[in-house]
């Protein structure tokens, strides 16, 4: 039986590795006002601005673009090898900050360019940003195609694609496993390797797009991990 849908949600938490529970812990990061000049989704993996882009180091991105905000690639061409020394950090859960009003707000995402306003309790306009920084948490995600034997070689490992480049209304990220030809044999060097079927109800057909999947990080890609 086909999926039910083909359709991206980015990353969202399963158990941890060893099949244990998942605690919801999260780290603060900041992100920068009008540094973001590409949109920050909710289940997207994030990772350090860096200076060998155009970046301001300190601040976070969403890796899953396929052009970052420091200007490195980011999304299905993300690669710990290439110039990315920014490795993911954890996955994004949306963000507070003022609006440009002075109104104290929450989002599940950031529109490129957010607008904020000083927030006199820190005396910063920069934005706080809730992430899932457990290198051990494995995540469910939506495959962009047919799976084989050879996906669930842990020596294969898999980028994002991001079809939706804004926030929208809701926030939420609408990525998918890149299963397009990223992974290589025997280079271990892409954000994520699958585990195993997620065994979701209408969305187990491995044989066409839209198998929800299992995975953990790639111990390379991982800030904490690698």
């Amino acid at each position: 039986m086909a999926n039910a849908s083909i359709a991206g949600y980015g990353c969202r938490q399963a158990m941890t590795v060893g099949n244990t529970p998942a605690t919801g812990g999260q780290s603060e990061f900041l992100v920068q006002p009008l540094g973001t000049n590409v949109a920050i989704l909710k289940g997207d993996p994030v990772a350090n601005q860096t200076a060998q882009g155009n970046g301001t180091v300190g601040f976070i991105q969403d890796a899953a673009q396929n052009a970052m905000t420091d200007g490195i690639v980011g999304g299905n061409t993300w690669a710990s090898n290439t110039a990315n020394t920014n490795r993911i950090l954890g996955v994004f859960n949306g963000a507070t900050f003022v609006d440009a009003n002075g109104k104290p707000s929450w989002t599940n995402g950031l529109n490129a360019g957010q607008l904020t306003s000083v927030d006199y309790n820190t005396g910063s306009a920069n934005i706080t940003a809730f992430v899932n920084t457990n290198p051990q948490q494995e995540y469910i995600v939506r495959a962009d195609a047919a799976l084989t034997n050879a996906s669930f070689n842990t020596v294969n490992t898999f980028g994002f694609n991001l079809n939706d480049v804004g926030a929208g209304v809701s926030g939420q990220s609408d990525s998918t496993l890149d299963l397009s030809g990223v992974a290589v044999a025997g280079v271990a060097n892409y954000m994520w390797k699958i585990v195993r079927s997620a065994v979701v109800e209408n969305q187990k057909d491995f044989a066409v797009a839209g198998a929800d999947v299992v995975v953990a990080y790639n111990q390379n890609a991982n800030a904490f991990s690698a």
